[in-house]
This record gives C-alpha cells, structure tokens and sequence, in this order.
C-alpha cells in the first residue's frame, strides 16, 4: 500500500478506472458465462424429459394402433374360416395362412404378423417361417394374452430387433387361434425422435445396443454400454464422448427382456453453448472498447477533478482547527460544484450541531430536544393528561450479584436497547433509566390522543422483543429475563425542572406514583403487564384483557383496580 500512497490523484483514478472496467468485464464474462451455462444445462434436461415423454406417447399411440387394427382384422370372417382350417388336415392349408398374414402385414404397414392356435402353436409367420410349428405359449404378449383371453401388449425382441407386439384372441366364437401384430423400434424410429427433438435416442441393454440415432461408428463405441451405469438417475448427467460434451438421461423401457431395456437420451452440452461463446467474445470486444474510452475519460476527468479536490483538502483541515465558518466558493454545477455544496453543507451543519449540543447536551429524548427548541416548552410548565409506563426487571438483586458486572452492564445494555425501540416505535420518551427498569411518557412533550393505546402497544412491544433477546440469551447460555410493566394514565404538571446548569425535562404527580406502584404489583399477581382501570377503559376491541383485581398500593387510603393485558395489536416494528 505503500506505493498506492505515493502515487498522485490522477495515477490513483487512471487505475481506478482500469481496475474497475477490467472487473466489470470478467465479471460480466463469468456472470454470463454461470447464467448461460445453467439455463442451457436446464433447457437440455428439459428437452431430454421431453423427448422421453415423446417416445412414451409414441409407444402408447402404436400400441393403441396395433390394438385397434390386431382386433379389426380378427374380426374378419374370412381370416377366422381361414384359421378354422388347422382343426381340419385334409382341409387345413399353411401356405393360404402365410400368403395372408403376409397381405395383411402390406395391407396394415405393420413389420411382423404372426398367427397361432388356441394354445400357441405357430402356423403361420411373416416373417420368421423357421419359427412355424414352435410353441410361443410363453412368449409375450401371447402368455398375457392366453392367460387372461384378451389383448395383450408388450415389447419385445425378435431375432435381436426390438419389436412393440399385441397379441387378440380370434373369436369362432371360441378362441380358435391368436393374431399377433408388430412394429419395430429400430434406427428409423430413433432418427424420428431426433428429428422431432433434437436429442439423439439409443435402445440398450447392458449387453448391447438394439436401436440408436447414431451413426454406425458412435452406436458401436462401448463407450455407450459403459456409461449406462451413470445415467439411471432422477436428473441428466454431463458425460464426455469423443472429446464433447454431452448431457445424458437414461430412462427404463418397459419390456419383456433378459436384461432391463433403457433409452438413452443424450443432448450436446458444447454445441448448445456456442451461441454463449460468440457472446463472450462481442463482450469482449465491447469491454476493451469502452476500457479505453473509459481510461481516457479517466485522464482527463482526473485533471478537473485534482485542482477543486486541493481546495476541498485545505477547507477540510480547517475543521479540525475548530473553524467551522469555513466556507468553500467553488461555482460549479458538477458533482465538483455539489462536493463544495456539500462541504459547505456539513461545516454549517457542525456548527449547528455544536450549538445545539452546547444548548440541549443535557436532553435525552429527541422529542424533548425538537420541544424545547421551538418553544412548545412553557418554562412554568404545563397541565397534560399522559400516560405513564413502568417497567422492572424481576429478581434483579440477585441476578446482579450472580453475574460480573461488566456481563451484567452488557446485558442491561442489550435489554435497554429493546425497550428504547418498543417505546419511540409508539411516539413515546423514555424519561429515565431506574437500574434495572425504566420509565417512558407517551403525550408529552407531543401530545397524542391515544397516548394511552400507544402506552400499552409499547409494553406488549417489549414483551415481544425481550422473548426473541432471551432466545439469544438461552443460545448463549444465559438464564432468561422477566419483566413487569405497569401503566397508568392522569394528569400531571410536565416541564422543565432543575437549576439553570442541569435541567431536564420532566413530569410531576399523583399519576407519576401510581403507575410505579401499578407495576410493583405485577410480582404479586405474577402478571407481565399490569394497567390501571383508567387505562383499561379506554382500549379497544383489539386487546385482549385478562384478570380484574382491586388492592391496596402503598401511599393511598383506597385500593386500586388493575386489569392484566394479555396481548394486543402487532407493534409497530
């Protein structure tokens, strides 16, 4: 740093500049770089879900057609006298069954009919003749569909083809025979869902490859078989082939095979990222253009900035020679013309302030001190109905003399700094600190109508905030803190009281001791909050009021009525 210090202001913003459009620019690059790149990881995820939920509807609408055109064609009468001839062998004719399964396979745009009889056995096979006279009985979908004497689906593999088949019953109106129908899932259907999709398909085993997008070079590599592991999860994976980048989800087939049947899904992470590179470099171009034109605005801005910037240095040792009429005389309307303002601003502003600490040091409340200054402080002082708030913190004696006195003070401090909160939240003045208590006003010095709603929203504020302080007192190891609080209202003589070195504003009367007596009786009733009948009178629907007790205070004849208040409206925060 201590070449920094030795350097002039105009070295300092010339490499200011430089340093902050250079940050900027990575910044920028990197920013870029991690928003791209996650939304491009997301949209290929996206699209990989898509293209598995393409290939599931592509499965359930062959399925359906291979249903719907199986059970049309056996319903034929003539394919049912055709398959009733096998119960007949003088009658019985396989090449008139094979020339047909062979006519309804063009007919039908399907890759595989084949028909058996009533318990399975192959008559008739297009293609696959070597399979004739073979019993498929377990063979699905022909098991499912023997069984349960209706259409069944499945998909399956066929001299290692994949094939979607359904096997219907043909009716006579006993089963005679059953009709299977078959399409493959090869290369072609793979390269449709690409097409469609833009991911790249691949049927696989964990023996081998059945059907893939890829070209015969790619679809060979065992690479692919390798990966499959890796990819059976919940969310796309990135995996490297061939030197790229490529985001794969692997997603199960259901299928009557040895092995579990799998399509990978797989998208090229790098060639979606392209569009990002050519990006990064247009921002890279523009951030070298604007670095220099920026580092020559530097230079020249430094140069009306360091004359202006001498006089404002000069201008601000004087403050500390205690010369606060100083002024600056710089007539510009520039950000150097508002720093001079501004400067002017803050010495006027020092010597206010050292008036108006010379004059109200001895003041408190803000309130008090805005009051007196404008004359709202008759020094006879004045009549005014207020309300008056007590708080206590229980068993205090022997708190204090369990803890050190330095914890014991950071304590009073962090539970004084709550209470001073919950009462200038609700306009009031906290008047004075009793040890471990305090006593705040709200009416006076501004006088409020509902000083006495205000009173009670600040006592339940307290609570409030001393719950969340013991929180962090338990956490620490600290034992919690009780309080009682108690609330009055009347009227009072508030003023100026005090000799003419010391004063301070303050309240006197009946009132004042009430309220203090008020709350000494929050031990004996075990209450948190205690209010006079007064007060209790004059609050709304909104509180929630609890016991009713009337006992005798010290310093009064009569006994005094208290009502415990159990919660309220939110105070304010």
């Amino acid at each position: 740093m201590r070449w920094w210090d030795t350097r002039s202001l105009r070295a300092r913003i010339f490499i200011a500049f430089s340093v902050l459009i250079l940050a900027v620019l990575l910044a920028t690059l990197g920013l870029t770089q991690l928003i791209v790149g996650r939304d491009t990881g997301r949209t290929l995820s996206r699209e990989l879900r898509t293209t598995g939920q393409v290939f599931q509807s592509l499965l359930r609408e062959r399925a359906i057609r291979l249903q719907t055109n199986s059970t049309l064609l056996a319903s034929d009468f003539a394919l049912k006298r055709v398959f009733a001839t096998h119960f007949d062998p003088s009658s019985y004719d396989s090449e008139t069954l094979a020339s047909a399964g062979l006519s309804y396979r063009q007919r039908i745009g399907v890759q595989l009919v084949w028909m058996t009889d009533e318990k399975g056995t192959l008559l008739a096979a297009s293609p696959g003749e070597g399979r004739i006279g073979q019993t498929l009985a377990g063979f699905s979908p022909l098991k499912d569909a023997l069984q349960s004497q209706a259409p069944a689906t499945a998909v399956v593999e066929v001299d290692n083809e994949l094939f979607q088949m359904v096997a219907v019953p043909v009716l006579g109106p006993d089963v005679i025979g059953f009709l299977m129908l078959g399409q493959v899932i090869d290369d072609h259907v793979a390269e449709r869902l690409k097409q469609d999709t833009h991911s790249d398909v691949t049927f696989l085993t964990d023996s081998g490859v059945l059907a893939s997008s890829w070209p015969e070079s790619t679809r060979n590599d065992p690479q692919l078989i390798r990966m499959l592991p890796e990819v059976r999860q919940q969310n796309p994976r990135l995996l490297n082939m061939s030197g790229e980048r490529y985001l794969s989800l692997a997603l199960p087939v259901v299928a009557n095979l040895e092995m579990p049947l799998y399509v990978l899904i797989q998208g090229s992470y790098d060639r979606a990222l392209a569009p990002l590179h050519t990006l990064q470099r247009r921002i890279a171009i523009i951030g070298m253009i604007a670095l220099a034109g920026a580092l020559v605005t530097g230079i020249i801005l430094a140069g009306g900035i360091t004359g202006p910037v001498r006089l404002l240095v000069n201008a601000m040792h004087e403050i500390p020679r205690g010369n606060l009429r100083h002024r600056l005389r710089i007539e510009r309307n520039d950000e150097i013309g508002f720093l001079s303002r501004s400067f002017n601003e803050m010495a006027a502003g020092l010597e206010e302030r050292e008036h108006i600490k010379d004059t109200f040091g001895r003041f408190v409340s803000r309130d008090v001190a805005e009051a007196v200054l404008s004359g709202r402080v008759p020094l006879a002082g004045e009549r005014r109905e207020v309300s008056i708030l007590f708080q206590d913190i229980r068993g205090f004696t022997a708190l204090s003399e369990r803890l050190d006195p330095v914890v014991l003070l950071r304590l009073l401090n962090q539970f004084f700094t709550e209470v001073v909160a919950a009462v200038e939240a609700e306009g009031g003045v906290v008047k004075q600190f009793t040890g471990d208590g305090v006593m705040a006003l709200f009416g006076a010095p501004q006088s409020r109508a509902d000083h006495t709603e205000r009173a009670v929203r600040a006592a339940l504020g307290i609570v409030t905030r001393l719950a969340s302080l013991n929180v962090l007192l338990q956490n620490n190891g600290a034992a919690p803190l009780q309080i009682g609080v108690g609330i009055h209202t009347g009227e009072v003589v508030a003023g100026l009281i005090g000799p003419d070195e010391r004063i301070e504003y303050g309240v006197v009367g009946e009132a004042v001791n009430l309220a203090s007596r008020i709350e000494s009786l929050t031990k004996e009733l075990t209450a948190t909050i205690l209010v006079s009948r007064e007060i209790a009178a004059r609050l709304g629907s909104e509180f929630v009021l609890g016991r009713t007790a009337l006992l005798p205070v010290k310093g009064t004849s009569r006994p005094v009525e208290v009502v415990e208040v159990l919660s309220g409206p939110l105070p304010a925060p």
